[in-house]
């Protein structure tokens, strides 16, 4: 579990490299992180859009992210996590895109993963105006 709670000078959680040690990580909870941009960049290398880099989280159950007025975006790369549960995202108005990739059909389109419980956001105005790398991916996640 990750946790964490008023760390206002913290731009970016995780460094880059450190995602693919956290395959364990059942819960990303981060909450009242004024400065907080990213979850996880690239270290300001940049990343080819062709190829991103994917993270792996077999394990990862909740995803909560609240109070992150510069939030951006969860990570460079593609964030795959097929066992969740619950996503919140409560006043992270900066959030225009999620980089969190579905499980797919044969046919190629996503659907949600049958774990997951419930969506927790504060409008459906911003939910809607989210941006997904996959297409369809808005359509199956529906409220």
């Amino acid at each position: 579990m990750v946790h964490i709670c008023g760390c206002h000078s913290m731009e970016e959680l995780f460094p880059p490299g450190l995602l693919s040690n956290l395959q364990n990580i059942e819960v990303i909870d981060i909450s009242w992180c004024q400065k907080m941009k990213i979850l996880s960049g690239d270290g300001g290398h940049g990343t080819s859009s062709d190829s991103p880099v994917q993270f792996y989280f077999p394990k990862l159950r909740i995803l909560a992210l609240t109070c992150l007025p510069r939030l951006k975006s969860i990570c460079t790369g593609k964030m795959i996590c097929n066992s969740l549960e619950e996503i919140t995202v409560w006043r992270c108005p900066k959030l225009k895109r999620m980089r969190i990739f579905l499980p797919m059909l044969d046919n190629g389109h996503p659907f949600a993963p049958p774990s997951l419980e419930e969506i927790k956001i504060r409008t459906k105005e911003w939910w809607e105006s989210v941006e997904w790398d996959q297409p369809h991916a808005k359509d199956v996640l529906r409220l």
